[in-house]
C-alpha cells in the first residue's frame, strides 16, 4: 500500500498537480467555473427616446425631481410610495460614470439617498419592467436621470437680493410674495438668468475684456440634452468676444456671481427686481435689436414713490433702471402733481435737468421720450420736481 501511494504522488507530479488539488471540493479558480459577475448598482442604458439614461442594477430607470433645487429631497410621506428612494451604500458604476458625480444625503425622514450631480435619485412605482420610462414628465416636475443634461428645470421660491443686500421673497412677476416658480438652471441646479437690456442673440452686458464677468458670468455650455418639457429649437449659441454663450429664445444666458451655492436665485432682485429675470417655457422671445422703443408706464404712490411697470417690471417702487446708449425709452407718465424729470443730479426742482435726447422732460400726465445719446454720462436720475422720495437711478451702458 505504501508503494502504491508513492507511485500515485509521482504520477500526480508528472501531471503538474499536487496532492492538495486531488479530490479538492473548493469551488475556486481551479474548478474551471468563472467568478460571479460584479453587480453594477448604477448602469447606463441607451433608450430609443431619451438616449443615455441612468438605471439601477436591475435596469429600472432613475429620476430627478424638480422641487429638489437645493439638493435636499422634497419627496416625502406619500410621495415616496410613488417615487421610491434610491440608495446604495457601496456604489459600483458602469463605464462612463464618474464617482465624483455621486453622493449621499440624509433625508429629513432620516433615510439615506444617493444623489447624482446633486440631484437625489428615485425610482418610479409605475415602471413595471426594466426599460420603462413612464415617469418622465410627470406633473412637469419629474425627469428621467441622464448624465448629459445641459440645463435642468426646478421649481422653488424666488428670493431676490437687491443692490443694498436686502433679501425679499418674490413671485414669478417679481412682486413680493411667497410662490413656487418654475425656472431653468444648469445641470447641477445653479440658476440661469436673462438681462432685459439684451436683444435677440446680442449680449449687451459683458465688457470686451470680461472685466464685469464675475458679476454676471456668461453661461458657456455646448447644448447636449435637455429636459423633455423644453424644445431644442429654442436654444442657440452666440460668440461673445471669442467665447461661446448659450442662448434660450434668443436671450443670452448668465449666472449671478452672488449665487454662492446650488438653489440660490438672488439675481432676480439685483439691482432691483425684474432686471435679471429667470427663464422657463413661458419666457417671451428676445426682441430684435432696433425692434422698437422700450416702454414704461409710470404712476405714483402718493408723494412717496413712482411706480413703474413694463420691460420686466410690474408695479416696481422707485426702481433703478439700466438704459443703453442709442436706444429709445418711453415713459408714459400718469402722475398728476408729480412732474417726472430726467436729471444729472438726484434732487428736486428743475435745475440740472438732462435734456439731451429727451422730449417732454418734466411731464406729469404725458409721455417723456429719451433717446440715450452716445455721449450720455454713466449715471443719470429720474426725480419728481417736488418730492425727493420719488426718485431712481439710471445706469447708462454701451
Amino acid at each position: 500500500m505504501k508503494k502504491f501511494f508513492l507511485v500515485s504522488l509521482t504520477f500526480l507530479a508528472l501531471l503538474g498537480c499536487s496532492s492538495d488539488d486531488y479530490g479538492s471540493t473548493d469551488n475556486g479558480p481551479g474548478d474551471g467555473n468563472p467568478p460571479p459577475a460584479e453587480v453594477i448598482s448604477v448602469q447606463l442604458r441607451n433608450d430609443a427616446t431619451f438616449g443615455s439614461i441612468l438605471t439601477n442594477e436591475d435596469g429600472f430607470s432613475l429620476y430627478f425631481f424638480s422641487l429638489d433645487s437645493t439638493g435636499d429631497s422634497n419627496c416625502t410621506d406619500g410621495c415616496i410610495d410613488a417615487w421610491p428612494i434610491f440608495y446604495v451604500a457601496d456604489l459600483t458604476l458602469d463605464n462612463g460614470l464618474d464617482t465624483a458625480d455621486f453622493g449621499t444625503i440624509t433625508r429629513s425622514d432620516g433615510e439615506m439617498q444617493t444623489t447624482y450631480k446633486g440631484w437625489p435619485l428615485y425610482l418610479f412605482a409605475n415602471d413595471g419592467a426594466a426599460g420603462d420610462v413612464n415617469g418622465d414628465g410627470a406633473g412637469d416636475v419629474w425627469y428621467v436621470a441622464k448624465p448629459d443634461y445641459s440645463v435642468m428645470m426646478v421649481q422653488a421660491q424666488l428670493v431676490g437680493r437687491d443692490s443694498g443686500g436686502i433679501e425679499t421673497n418674490l413671485t414669478d412677476t417679481y412682486e413680493p410674495g411667497d410662490a413656487q416658480t418654475f425656472y431653468m438652471t444648469d445641470a447641477k441646479g445653479n440658476t440661469l438668468y436673462l438681462f432685459i437690456n439684451d436683444t435677440n442673440g446680442v449680449n449687451n452686458f459683458t465688457n470686451d475684456d470680461f472685466s464685469n464677468d464675475a458679476v454676471w458670468p456668461i453661461f458657456e455650455e455646448t447644448l447636449q440634452n435637455i429636459p423633455s418639457i423644453l424644445d431644442e429649437s429654442d436654444f442657440g449659441s452666440i460668440d461673445v468676444f471669442g467665447r461661446q454663450q448659450l442662448t434660450y429664445k434668443g436671450w443670452p444666458l448668465y449666472y449671478f456671481g452672488q449665487d454662492a451655492q446650488r438653489g440660490d436665485n438672488f439675481g432676480v432682485g439685483f439691482p432691483v427686481a425684474g432686471v435679471w429675470p429667470i427663464l422657463n417655457p413661458d419666457t417671451e422671445i428676445a426682441p430684435d435689436a432696433g425692434g422698437g422703443n422700450k416702454v414704461y408706464d409710470v404712476t405714483n404712490q402718493g408723494a412717496s414713490a413712482y411706480i413703474l411697470s413694463g420691460e420686466g417690471l410690474n408695479n416696481a417702487i422707485n426702481p433703478d433702471l439700466t438704459l443703453k446708449r442709442g436706444d429709445t425709452y418711453e415713459f408714459n407718465v400718469d402722475a398728476p402733481g408729480h412732474p417726472f424729470i430726467i436729471k444729472s443730479v438726484q434732487s428736486t426742482g428743475t435745475e440740472n435737468a438732462y435734456n439731451d435726447g429727451v422730449t417732454n422732460n418734466g411731464e406729469a400726465s404725458g409721455t417723456v421720450t429719451f433717446t440715450v445719446p452716445n455721449d450720455a454720462p454713466n449715471t443719470l436720475f429720474y426725480n419728481c420736481e417736488f418730492h425727493s422720495p420719488m426718485t431712481g437711478t439710471l445706469t447708462i451702458i454701451d
